[in-house]
């Protein structure tokens, strides 16, 4: 196939004449790459990035207690299960300071639960210590009247002897980073019931108000000792442990403590305040050698920390370095990351653990799966600095079947080995394990080391998340996302709990750039083949994929029941329309949930939430500049001032929102107009007033327009979440338009603005067209034009005005089902095709008419391609039209996340709304109905569509936390056309759902023949005083399944079809005249399939390369058209006749006009000795001789060409012209 393209005249005297061409083509653009049925797309987005990530950690506590004294061999493989390279690798330790009981109180403690008091012992009451006052029960008010935490003399340095060996190994290997001092409770002297498990009310103040000072100044003294003997410097003191709970009881049998079985001590609010005062008071002293801070207060859950902090005076919230929760609930995790932002503190996530199945079973990847979950939502939602497990190591007898039976812990060992003499020497036997025996060691193994699920698990996130990286917002609740700290690459780690393999695709678009080469290499855990083989499955490297620059993407597949860690090589920066609220920009705020905008007032409410503007007058309430604010102590909190188009900014008091005209300086300086800016998903945001700690919440939910926008605390809800659209327009805005040559085209008046976020509301436009004539010729005619968008802004548009008749239309498809019947692949039908003008970028669609001559049903009876003809009308002409019916198997399809889906709950917890059970995402904790007291005996989760379907799945996934939080008995009712809720077939009654013997949480699927419904429900019965968790409700009809086909239909070179084109082909060659490059476009059988067409460049070697993915990912095809280009003269010829002493000059076409051009000159057919100029000036020895040029032309990439000028015979200097 030969094509001939536009050329450049060459003039005399040089090679550099203008070249004027056409308007290069762009590419068809392909099909947006359609997902898996299962499949699932992740976008991270890097313009939403928190603090310097400062790790994970452990509590040494119980665990370091109890082995410390193990023998070494023994002791070092735990340190390194927990410390090591190879196992969690931990950079974050946090040391019990223990109180201690009485010396006369026999152990009844928990096994490792008694950590060494620092005082010094006096059981005997020996005259020489604390004035003969004994360290026994009855002594304990006398002691504290007499033990001074000044006096050096009243500590036993010695103290804690096996928790300091974890210490000392950990000191000695640098591997702790972030070090941190706490207390589960006081010395029993200083508690109200004399024992450190708690009061004899667990409800009741235990730690005396006459031991604060004393006890500040031992939680110092002893931080700072350590500090002086280790060679370690301590971060942080927290003087609590889960304080205002009523977990820390003591209970006597017979005058004697049998219960609770660890240390701990409740603290209220108030006494909180005291004790915080009193060692900040200590750290300020200037005496004290330590640079540690203050953390507070280690709770229980965020809910009861705020709780504590809202009774804490500003001065007391202002003494605290960081702020530190424990997730064991996880209501209120968002009201905690305000709360920290709102401080301008850090805050840690500084105690977790826990049980994912019924029952001890280290094996199942449940458990795994349990504490991923965990991670992902703590990391998501509270923004901590670092993750901290209350203690990696459990004891295995106490987690067996004997004991508790259950699952805390990732790494065993007794927690009570001692060693026994038996024949071939000392071993170390759990001291339980042999009672039970009867006594006899020989029957019972040795102590060792083993791992559960969670430890596999956990390496994902601690291997590859790495102190100092950034934690980002994704839009997956089953991923955490994190970019490094070198600015190099990223970091996803994701969960699929689905018992399917899942297709994952990576969307890097929010990042600014993506280096050549960049990829994407997985990495996965799933259960291990068996507990003597327990990491056979874990952190499984796979082979690195390389990322679509062009596509911004990445495809991989993860398996069933598995976390994977994807390492991101390659992408940095930010992309400049990444979701973010941007300094000096404008916005408009749609609320997630009402697609409403926040809109500003006059009278009335200050803010509301209003229908999309559509005119200049409704708009200019809808717009809000963002002002940045300087950072403060945490500099990735992010604080904007938001200024109406009017210019007063907005604030916040109790009583909601206002409007205030003061300047944006004076705003910036008023935490009650500034906006902490948040996202948990890296799409919405939510903004928090700094001086209430609460965000911007349309009242009631409502979706009315006109609904007034107030304040309340954070919660995660649809109303709370708004869109921030950015109101600058694209560049470059064009519109498409066309007319036959000879006509002047009448341009529409109105052209729809585009703006990042897609597009906006038809505005009148003002053309400038040219002279009539400029439509003479086919080709391309580009017209100016301006307009003025509803928010008053100036756009600049283009027409790309296509001159001439269409010439060809683009081939269609649609997919069906097998089995479908002719009509209804009829109906399925397109009534129009893209057509277009030459080789046009732009398509327009014409009418078609479809030949179904000898299509019966049975041609859509298997799976496969079914090609009908058809013929487009186009300006009175006829254009050949292609459709492709695609068969395939039929599959069901969740249409529960789809737009138009309302949702609603009889009743909900705050921070897990039922729109989190649409969410596509198996797994997480999705909708719960948790309350303290009075638990729901039945709730109901609701689903209501804007239009019928064909209803015939409806799959219930409930989420165990921690218990049985799932139905006891449920129905499923549809909602029919007549709004009548009845019984789903086979759901007659309420049915019982079963436990799955391995403990998880079962999911319920109701499968009946298809039943048309605009609703479904489900309604459950829990069991007795027990919450209800759902993760995912999924609702499916049939559709045809994606297909799997890869070929292209057409592939058109500069809008000609490449001649001898055949989808079979892969491999094409090309030559074309001249040095330009033509235009490559192609389009797939199936319109869902993706192409990515690479065009052909000089670097590349002149080739295209055209790659297409079927539609359901499972299919590639690529095609190469290699372009020969051949260089052209024409019309080379001598300027004038020559003449000595007069330069002579030749004149013609060549293409490539910027090629390198070589000359000779001949004399009577003969090279010219030194004649290589672009002139030739003949001496007089050259009168009466033929003179010619002879001219080369070449390039880089393009065949030469060579071509001489007719001779012409050179006059004498003086004749006259023939």
């Amino acid at each position: 196939m030969t094509m001939s393209h536009g050329r450049r005249r060459l003039t005399a005297l040089t090679a550099s004449a203008a070249l004027t061409g056409a308007l290069l083509a762009v590419p068809i653009a392909a099909a947006a790459p359609a997902s898996a049925a299962d499949g699932i797309t992740i976008t991270p987005n890097p313009a939403y990035a928190g603090e310097a990530f400062e790790g994970w950690g452990t509590s040494l506590v119980w665990f370091a207690n109890a082995t410390g004294g193990y023998p070494e061999d023994l002791r070092e493989e735990l340190y390194q299960a927990v410390f090591g390279e190879d196992g969690l690798d931990l950079n974050i330790a946090r040391y019990n300071i223990g109180g201690g009981n009485a010396s006369d109180v026999q152990d009844y403690l928990r096994p490792g639960g008694a950590v060494d008091g620092w005082w010094a012992p006096n059981p005997a009451g020996d005259a020489g210590t604390y004035g003969g006052v004994s360290t026994t029960y009855a002594d304990r008010n006398a002691l504290l009247a007499a033990w001074n935490a000044d006096d050096p003399a009243s500590y036993d340095w010695d103290a804690d002897e096996t928790q300091r060996w974890w210490v000392e190994r950990l000191a000695a290997d640098d591997q702790i980073t972030h070090w941190e001092t706490f207390a589960n409770s006081a010395p029993y002297f200083m508690t109200e019931s004399g024992y450190v498990s708690g009061g004899f009310n667990a409800s009741s103040e235990q730690l005396k108000p006459a031991a604060q000072a004393q006890f500040a100044t031992y939680l110092v003294n002893v931080t700072e000792h350590l500090e002086d003997e280790y060679g370690i410097d301590i971060d942080t003191i927290d003087p609590f442990n889960e304080p205002n709970t009523n977990y820390w009881g003591t209970t006597l049998s017979n005058g004697k403590p049998v219960g609770g079985r660890q240390e701990g001590m409740h603290v209220g609010p108030a006494r909180q305040v005291q004790l915080i005062d009193a060692v900040r008071a200590e750290l300020d002293d200037p005496a004290t050698t330590t640079d540690a801070g203050l953390a507070a207060m280690d709770e229980t859950n965020p809910g009861t920390f705020a709780t504590n902090w809202a009774g804490y005076p500003a001065a007391t919230r202002d003494k605290v370095d960081r702020m530190n929760v424990h997730t064991y609930g996880t209501s209120g995790r968002l009201t905690v990351r305000d709360l920290a932002k709102q401080a301008d503190t850090d805050l840690w996530m500084s105690e977790i653990e826990g049980n994912w199945v019924s029952g001890n079973n280290p094996l199942s990847i449940e458990n795994g799966l349990g504490i991923a979950s965990r991670i992902q939502d703590d990391l998501r939602e509270l923004e901590p600095k670092a993750w901290v497990l209350w203690q990696p190591v459990e004891d295995l007898y106490n987690m067996e079947p004997q004991a508790e039976n259950s699952n805390w812990g990732s790494i065993f060992i007794d927690l009570d080995c001692a060693p026994y003499q038996e024949a071939d020497g000392t071993v170390w036997k759990s001291v339980r394990r042999v009672a039970a025996a009867g006594g006899d060691s020989t029957k019972v193994a040795e102590c060792g080391v083993s791992i559960n699920s969670k430890f596999n698990t956990i390496r994902n996130f601690t291997k590859y998340l790495h102190e100092g990286d950034h934690l980002i917002a994704v839009d997956s609740t089953s991923s955490t996302a994190a970019v490094r700290g070198d600015g190099t690459g990223a970091t996803i780690v994701h969960s699929n709990t689905a018992a399917s393999e899942r297709q994952v695709t990576i969307d890097l678009s929010n990042f600014g750039d993506i280096a050549e080469g960049a990829t994407v290499t997985p990495v996965t855990t799933t259960q291990a083949n068996s507990l003597a083989d327990p990491t056979s499955n874990a952190l499984v490297e796979g082979a690195a994929v390389a990322i679509d620059r062009e596509a911004r993407t990445a495809t991989l597949t993860v398996p069933a029941k598995s976390v994977t860690t994807f390492v991101i090589d390659g992408v940095s920066g930010v992309a400049a329309d990444a979701p973010a609220l941007r300094d000096g920009h404008r916005y408009q705020f749609v609320g997630a949930q009402s697609g409403k905008a926040l809109s500003s007032g006059t009278t009335g409410a200050a803010t509301t939430i209003r229908d999309l503007a559509t005119d200049a007058a409704a708009s200019a309430p809808q717009a809000w500049t963002v002002h940045e604010v300087a950072a403060g102590d945490r500099e990735a909190t992010r604080r904007v001032v938001l200024e109406a188009s009017d210019g007063r900014v907005l604030g916040a008091t109790s009583a909601g929102t206002d409007l205030r005209t003061v300047g944006v300086d004076a705003a910036a300086g008023d935490p009650a107009t500034r906006w902490i800016v948040n996202t948990t998903d890296g799409r919405t945001y939510s903004l928090v007033n700094e001086q209430l700690g609460l965000a911007l919440d349309v009242n009631g939910q409502s979706t009315a327009n006109g609904a007034t926008v107030g304040v309340y605390g954070s919660n995660g809800g649809a109303n709370q979440a708004w869109d921030p659209r950015d109101l600058a327009p694209l560049a470059g805005q064009t519109v498409a338009a066309r007319t036959l040559a000879g006509v002047v085209p009448v341009l529409s008046e109105t052209i729809v603005p585009r703006y990042a976020w897609g597009a906006g509301v038809p505005v009148a436009v003002a053309w400038q067209l040219p002279d009539e004539d400029a439509w003479t010729a086919t080709g391309r005619v580009e017209v100016p034009g301006t307009a003025t968008d509803v928010f008053g802004q100036a756009i600049a548009v283009t027409a790309l005005v296509d001159v001439g008749g269409l010439t060809a239309s683009d081939p269609v498809s649609i997919t069906v089902a097998a089995g479908s019947s002719l009509a209804a692949v009829q109906a399925a039908a397109p009534a129009t095709v893209p057509a277009r003008v030459g080789a046009s970028e732009n398509a327009f669609d014409v009418p078609v008419t479809w030949d179904w001559t000898g299509v019966a049903d049975a041609a859509f009876g298997e799976v496969g391609v079914v090609r009908v003809p058809g013929a487009a009308s186009a300006d009175g002409a006829s254009l050949a039209a292609t459709l492709s019916v695609l068969v395939t198997e039929g599959t069901l399809r969740n249409f529960n996340p789809d737009a138009g889906t309302t949702a609603s709950a009889s009743s909900t917890e705050s921070g897990y709304p039922v729109d989190r059970t649409r969410n596509g995402v198996l797994g997480d904790k999705g909708w719960s109905n948790w309350v303290a007291s009075n638990k729901p005996a039945q709730s109901t989760l609701t689903y209501q569509y804007a239009a019928a379907h064909q209803v015939q799945r409806v799959a219930v996934q409930f989420y165990r936390d921690g218990t049985t939080s799932w139905a006891q008995t449920m129905q499923v009712q549809v909602r029919g056309t007549d709004g009548a809720w009845v019984p789903a077939p086979g759901w007659e009654t309420f049915e019982p759902v079963v436990s799955p013997a391995d403990g998880s949480a079962p999911t319920v699927v109701a499968e009946f023949a298809p039943v048309t419904a605009t609703g479904v429900r489900v309604i459950m019965n829990a069991y007795a005083n027990t919450h209800l968790i759902v993760s995912e409700v999924e609702v499916s009809e049939a559709v045809a399944a994606p297909a799997s086909v890869a070929d292209l239909a057409v592939l058109r070179l500069d809008g000609e079809t490449i001649d001898g084109f055949d989808a079979a082909t892969l491999d094409y060659e090309v030559d074309v005249d001249g040095g330009r490059l033509p235009t490559v476009d192609a389009i797939a059988v199936d319109r869902a399939a993706t192409v990515r067409v690479t065009q052909p460049t000089t670097a590349n070697g002149g080739v295209a390369t055209v790659v297409v993915t079927s539609a359901d990912g499972t299919s590639r095809a690529e095609y190469s058209v290699t372009i020969r280009r051949h260089a052209v003269i024409d019309g080379l010829a001598l300027a004038d006749r020559p003449r000595v002493g007069t330069p002579s000059t030749a004149v013609g076409t060549l293409d490539p006009a910027d090629g390198e051009i070589a000359y000779q000159w001949l004399s009577n057919g003969e090279p010219i000795e030194g004649a290589t100029d672009a002139t030739y000036t003949p001496v007089t020895s050259d009168a009466g001789k033929l003179l010619s040029a002879r001219v080369t032309v070449s390039a880089d990439g393009v065949e030469p060409a060579t071509a001489e000028t007719p001779a012409q015979r050179i006059l004498a200097a003086n004749s006259a012209k023939p």
